[in-house]
């Protein structure tokens, strides 16, 4: 293996973040906070966010959340407003999924904590699900393997 570190890292981190995860809907609610940077651009539509994923050759964040979450709240006023998060988005086709609106695609994707993360390439084949609030720097070591797979594999070895 050419960068065992990274993988260790990449292991480290992953387990760190479901370690202490809720998955489940808490009932205390996040206040909303004033004066934030916007979230990075979401779509949120999923079938028009797999579609611009083909056609742009670009993979894809789709962050399944539901309003009374509070691991979801956060991600939505902290992660997903990290420099480096919105950085790295510039790269992928983010897609929000509120699994309130739309079970029946989170039933058939079997989504069934929140928050929940799939990473996929540009074809929609899955390559990682991270289950339970992220901070920005978990995103961003998984956002960074992601973008290495697109560059390192290419498409037809991605699609098995």
């Amino acid at each position: 293996m050419k960068y065992p570190h990274i993988l260790l890292f990449v292991l480290a981190i992953t387990c760190s973040g479901l370690m202490g995860c809720s998955s489940g809907t808490s009932a205390q609610i996040v206040p909303q906070m004033e004066g934030l940077t916007q979230p990075i651009p979401f779509l949120h539509d999923h079938a028009t966010g797999l579609k611009t994923a083909r056609q742009e050759k670009k993979p894809t964040l789709i962050f399944f959340s539901v309003p009374d979450n509070t691991g979801s709240q956060r991600m939505m006023e902290t992660t997903f407003r990290d420099e480096e998060i919105k950085r790295l988005a510039k790269w992928l086709v983010c897609i929000h999924v509120d699994g309130a609106q739309d079970p029946a695609l989170c039933e058939s994707l079997e989504i069934s904590s929140f928050p929940t993360i799939i990473l996929s390439n540009a074809h929609g084949v899955e390559i990682r699900r991270l289950v339970g609030r992220q901070t920005p720097d978990q995103l961003a070591v998984q956002i960074h393997v992601l973008l290495q797979s697109a560059v390192l594999r290419p498409q037809s070895v991605a699609r098995r």
